[in-house]
């Protein structure tokens, strides 16, 4: 439930250009995951944000395609850290995946969601999308020190959970760690998000 309070949409960061700016999305994915966070409005009935009252700080660091670099990432996740009292930042969602190279403790993305971790940020990251097979978490949600979720789906039915269930392309776990993942599983069919008619998604 809502507080009632209009929610907050601060002025961000764009790893690409390196300039605080990072309010346009020109792909159209961060603009409907941070729909599906805060969103006020009904749509379509009474279904809002699982955090309406959030504040959301946009940080780009994917391009137009959808697509990105491990820098870029990295130094979105570092501005957020060395931000995070200035804006009390404490969730950083990253709807992001790439495959796995090496053991989660060597991989710079990995080491940057750390440095998150440490500073005591929370990490919330999918899955991933090239499922169902076993040992396809990508990164970084193959870090021990992140919240991994993965998805289901609703089967058309959204007042019948019985019917629910894993779509193929949510991956698996285990971690080639072993560690168990994802930690849970969110309704990621079928939902109903706010984009701009100016994006490429």
């Amino acid at each position: 439930n809502s507080s009632g309070q209009p929610g907050s949409l601060l002025t961000g960061y764009n790893a690409l250009t390196g300039k605080t700016n990072g309010r346009i999305d020109r792909n159209g994915h961060g603009t409907i995951v941070a729909s599906l966070i805060k969103n006020q409005r009904s749509l379509l009935g009474d279904f809002y944000g699982v955090a309406p009252d959030a504040v959301i700080i946009p940080i780009q660091v994917l391009g137009e395609d959808g697509s990105g670099s491990y820098a870029n990432v990295i130094a979105g996740i570092d501005w957020a850290v060395q931000n995070k009292n200035r804006l009390n930042i404490r969730v950083i969602n990253l709807s992001i995946y790439a495959a796995p190279q090496s053991y989660y403790w060597e991989d710079p993305l990995n080491q940057a969601v750390m440095r998150a971790w440490q500073a005591g940020i929370v990490v919330v990251t999918s899955a991933g999308n090239s499922g169902p097979g076993a040992m396809s978490i990508g990164v970084p949600g193959n870090n021990p020190y992140v919240i991994t979720v993965g998805s289901i789906t609703d089967a058309y039915t959204p007042d019948n959970w019985a019917d629910d269930y894993l779509p193929p392309f949510s991956t698996a776990g285990p971690t080639a760690e072993g560690f168990v993942k994802p930690d849970l599983l969110a309704p990621g069919g079928h939902m109903l998000g706010v984009m701009s008619d100016k994006s490429r998604l």
